[in-house]
C-alpha cells in the first residue's frame, strides 16, 4: 500500500501540474470546454466525472462520445478549434493518438488540450520501455497524464475514470464523492481482478476513499447477479459452470427449491440473490460447493475462490436497482454507449434518475437480446475460424461495430464452451456504409502472462500490412480498424505478431 501511495503522490503532483496548464488557458477564453471521452463505462463515466466537477465550479462544458479516437475523428475536431477555439480534453483516450493529436494541432498552433489517459502511450512497445515512457513524460507533461509514468499499470491499477476522478478532486476535494463512479468505471474495465474480484494499486486507494467517506459498501456475496431472478442468476452465470445447472433455469429453480428456500417474493416473482437472507446465501453457497464438488471433483477452496466475491453497493442508491450494485451499474453504462444512447449513460453517472434512468431500461433489455443472439449465432453457425497463434470471427450482418468488443470480451473472458483461451481471438465488425471493419481483440490473462500484449501485436500487425491507422490498448484488449481488402494481411501479421512474442523473439 506504502508503494502505491508514494506512486499516487506522484500522480497527484502530475494532475495539478495539468490542472494549472488547463486554468492557464482558459482565464480568457468565453467557449466552453470540450471533453471528448469514450464510448465504453469507463470512458462514459470517465467523463461523467469531469462533466460534474466542472458543473460544480461554474464552468460552462460538453461532452463528446466518440466509439474510437481515429485520425479522421482528430481531423474533424481540429477543423472545429478553427471554428471554436475551444480548451479540448480527452479523456479515457488520447495517450495512444498524442503523436496524432500533437502534429494535427501544432499545424494550427494550437495548445489547449489535456490528456487523462490510462492507456500505454502511442509507439511504446510495452510498459518495459521505460526509457522511452519517461521521455514521453518529460516532453507532455504539461498536457499529458498517464499511470505509466510512474510505473502504475493502466490494464489494473487505474482507470480513464480513476484519473478523472483525481482531477476532479484536484479541483475541489468535495468531488470525492465521484470515487463512486471511478469505482464503477474501473469495473467496467474488468480491473478488480485480485482475490475474490478485489481492486489493487490506485484503485484500492479510491475504493478506501469511497468506503471511508461512506458512499459504497463492501460486502462478501456469491458471484451471481444481484438482480436477476436467482436461478437464471445461476444458469446463466458468466464465471460459475455446473453441469445440469449452467443454461437450465428450471433445474436451476428446482435444485433451490430443493434448499427450502421459498423462492417467490410477495408481489410472486422469482427472489433475486438481493432477496435472500444471510442464512439463506450461506445454505445456497454451501449447496453449490457440495454440488460441484461431486459434478466436477473440484477441491471446495477452488469453488470459493469463483463463488465468493466482494460485492461493491453504492449507498444512497435504490436497492435493487442497477445503480446499486457498481457491477450491474457498470453494465448499464455500457449498455447505453453501445447501444447508441452515450447521453443518456453519461446523464445517469452525473446523477440523473428520473428520465434517462428510466429509459435506460428498455435499453438495457434491448442490449442483452443483442449480446444473446450474436453468441448463439456464433456457436450455432461455427463462425469461429483458427489459424496456428490467433482465433478471429467476423461480425457479418449480425454483430455491430459497436458491440464486436463487447462480444470478443465475453468469448475470451466468460465461462462459455469451445472457446480456446490459449489464443487470443479477433472480432470483425463492418462499419456501416463504409469500407472498413472495426477490430476488437482480446486475451486471457493466462497468455497475457507468458508475453501477449495484444496492443503491440496489432501496432505491429498494422505496420507490417503498411496501414496507415491508429491501434493500440492494453496487453489484454486492444482494437483498431482497417480496410476491408486489407483482412487477410492483417490476419497473417497477428498471426506472427502473437507467436513471436510466445516465442519471447
Amino acid at each position: 500500500m506504502n508503494h502505491s501511495k508514494d506512486q499516487l503522490d506522484k500522480l497527484i503532483k502530475a494532475i495539478k501540474i495539468v490542472k494549472n496548464y488547463l486554468f492557464s488557458h482558459i482565464k480568457d477564453k468565453i467557449s466552453s470546454i470540450n471533453i471528448y471521452t469514450h464510448l465504453d463505462a469507463d470512458g462514459l463515466s470517465a467523463g461523467a466525472i469531469l462533466g460534474k466537477a466542472l458543473y460544480r465550479e461554474g464552468i460552462p462544458f460538453q461532452i463528446t462520445v466518440l466509439r474510437q479516437l481515429e485520425k479522421e475523428e482528430i481531423a474533424k475536431i481540429s477543423k472545429n478549434i478553427e471554428e471554436f477555439n475551444n480548451f479540448l480534453i480527452f479523456s479515457d483516450f488520447g495517450s495512444g493518438q498524442f503523436l496524432e493529436l500533437q502534429k494535427e494541432f501544432l499545424k494550427k498552433n494550437f495548445n489547449s488540450f489535456i490528456i487523462l489517459d490510462h492507456h500505454i502511450p502511442q509507439n511504446v512497445p510495452s510498459k518495459k520501455d521505460i526509457d522511452l515512457i519517461m521521455k514521453i513524460y518529460k516532453d507532455t507533461l504539461q498536457w499529458h497524464v498517464n499511470p505509466y509514468f510512474f510505473g502504475i499499470n493502466g490494464s489494473l491499477e487505474i482507470s480513464g475514470a480513476g484519473l478523472c476522478y483525481y482531477f476532479a478532486k484536484s479541483l475541489n476535494e468535495k468531488n470525492i464523492d465521484l470515487s463512486t463512479i471511478a469505482i464503477v468505471g474501473a469495473i467496467g474495465d474488468i480491473q478488480n481482478q485480485g482475490p475474490n474480484k478485489s481492486f489493487s494499486g490506485i484503485n484500492s486507494l479510491i475504493l478506501r476513499d469511497a468506503k471511508d467517506s461512506g458512499f459504497i459498501e463492501v460486502i462478501s456475496d456469491l458471484n451471481f447477479s444481484s438482480i436477476k431472478p436467482l436461478n437464471e442468476a445461476i444458469a446463466y452465470s458468466k464465471e460459475i459452470n455446473l453441469p445440469g445447472l449452467t443454461n437450465d433455469v428450471n433445474r436451476s429453480l428446482i435444485f433451490l427449491q430443493t434448499l427450502g428456500i421459498l423462492m417467490e417474493n410477495s408481489k410472486g416473482k422469482i427472489r433475486t440473490l438481493n432477496d435472500l437472507n444471510q442464512d439463506e446465501k450461506q445454505k445456497v453457497s454451501s449447496a453449490i460447493i457440495e454440488y460441484a464438488s461431486v459434478k466436477l471433483d473440484i477441491e471446495p477452496s477452488k469453488i470459493v475462490e469463483k463463488l465468493i466475491i466482494n460485492r461493491y453497493l453504492i449507498k444512497n442508491e435504490v436497492i435493487g436497482s442497477e445503480l446499486h450494485d457498481a457491477d450491474e451499474f457498470s453494465n448499464l453504462l455500457n449498455a447505453c454507449g453501445r447501444m447508441n444512447s452515450a447521453s443518456l449513460g453519461i446523464a445517469i453517472a452525473m446523477g440523473d434518475r428520473k428520465i434517462a434512468y428510466q429509459k435506460s431500461q428498455d435499453i438495457l433489455i434491448d442490449y442483452k437480446k443483442i449480446l444473446m443472439r450474436s453468441l448463439t449465432w456464433i456457436y450455432d453457425n461455427q463462425k469461429i475460424q483458427q489459424k496456428e497463434y490467433i482465433q478471429y470471427f467476423f461480425g457479418e450482418d449480425i454483430i455491430p461495430e459497436n458491440i464486436i468488443g463487447t462480444i470478443t470480451s465475453m468469448l475470451i473472458f466468460e465461462n462459455l464452451e469451445n472457446i480456446d483461451k490459449s489464443k487470443p481471438i479477433f472480432g470483425f465488425a463492418k462499419r456501416e456504409d463504409e469500407n472498413i471493419y472495426k477490430v476488437s481483440g482480446r486475451a486471457h490473462e493466462k497468455i497475457v502472462k507468458k508475453g501477449v500484449n495484444l496492443s503491440q501485436a496489432i501496432r505491429d500487425a498494422c505496420a507490417l500490412s503498411n496501414l496507415d491507422v491508429l491501434g493500440g490498448g492494453h496487453p489484454p484488449a486492444a482494437g483498431t480498424k482497417i480496410p476491408v481488402e486489407s483482412v487477410e494481411i492483417f490476419l497473417e501479421n497477428c498471426n506472427a505478431a502473437i507467436q513471436k512474442q510466445l516465442q519471447g523473439r
